[in-house]
């Protein structure tokens, strides 16, 4: 049998939406197709590995796989590097260990892919660095790279350098008939840019992080000797999962697309709708003006929905007049 794939303008002219949801979404809203992705939408899940720790320890003489030199070492033989027995490829020197700030898989970022169309992001490598030398001294602790001067003229800063760790335009191939809720980007601080519930956690990457008797008045540690259980990461004054803070961008987007950044003041503007509900809701003890727009008991999703729409024709119906 033939998979018939539903053409929106059919759907348009038809009328045969699954939901007025997907009306609005995919028809009403023309902004909607001219500068999204289908998959900005339809992705259900993107992996988001967050904060790439990577640390490099020369001690002890310590060695690790030379990846570069196996992938291009060949034998007379036709074998590779790794192929025989009891050998794991050429080694060179420097353990490398890896390990990560947390994870997520829900409710992705959302910026501009190198076609200049709003897309999903995901943590490209967003990557912190500690060095350890031969004689097992910390020489570089929790380093991140500054992005170059072109790099903040791109993202449109006039402070703020972004730093060299990436948030990276993705097709997750995760699409979904159940698209994304339109809360789920318009009254969301991670869809915008700004942060899981907007950036408010982890932000004391800049501080040593001490678990021990604390003075509330001072917040000094009391006990003379301690262990600094998460050493500071200096540069880094805001959440992985933050892309944008004081309106600038902090991080790179895709730095290997010229188009790719975080999505502009303008879009951000033209979508943001938290606090949408205090429109109305903060008259709710002015009962003069409430007993004339509300009705008894609670409304639900829909009802409020309904009665939204008909304060809007009955204001159009007013300004005509």
């Amino acid at each position: 049998n033939d998979f018939k794939v539903p053409l929106l303008k059919t759907l348009a002219k038809t009328g045969k939406w699954k939901s007025p949801d997907a009306m609005v979404a995919m028809d009403r809203v023309a902004k909607h197709n001219d500068k999204l992705e289908c998959y900005a939408c339809h992705a259900s899940w993107v992996p988001q590995c967050y904060g790439c720790h990577v640390k490099v320890d020369y001690s002890k003489n310590k060695q690790d796989s030379d990846w570069v030199a196996g992938g291009n070492l060949r034998f007379p033989n036709g074998q590779t590097a790794e192929s025989p027995l009891g050998t794991h490829g050429p080694k060179s020197p420097g353990k490398v260990s890896e390990t990560r700030s947390y994870l997520r898989w829900e409710e992705p970022v959302l910026g501009i892919n190198g076609e200049g169309r709003v897309t999903p992001l995901m943590p490209g490598c967003q990557v912190i660095w500690t060095v350890i030398d031969r004689k097992g001294k910390t020489i570089a602790l929790n380093q991140i790279a500054t992005g170059n001067t072109d790099e903040k003229i791109a993202s449109g800063n006039k402070k703020r350098t972004p730093l060299g760790i990436d948030m990276a335009p993705v097709q997750p191939h995760s699409a979904q008939r159940k698209a994304r809720a339109c809360e789920s980007c318009h009254d969301n601080p991670k869809a915008l840019g700004y942060g899981i519930a907007g950036g408010v956690f982890q932000t004391r990457y800049v501080e040593d992080i001490v678990e021990d008797l604390i003075d509330q008045k001072t917040g000094k540690v009391i006990p003379k000797r301690y262990s600094i259980q998460i050493p500071k990461v200096e540069a880094l004054d805001f959440d992985l999962s933050t892309i944008i803070k004081d309106g600038e961008q902090t991080q790179t987007v895709g730095t290997h697309w010229p188009l790719s950044r975080a999505l502009p003041k303008e879009i951000r503007d033209g979508m943001e709708r938290t606090g949408l509900c205090l429109g109305c809701h903060r008259e709710m003890t002015n009962d003069q003006l409430w007993s004339k727009v509300s009705t008894p008991g609670t409304l639900n999703r829909q009802d409020h929905i309904e009665l939204m729409n008909k304060l809007l024709k009955a204001y159009a119906n007013r300004k005509k007049k």
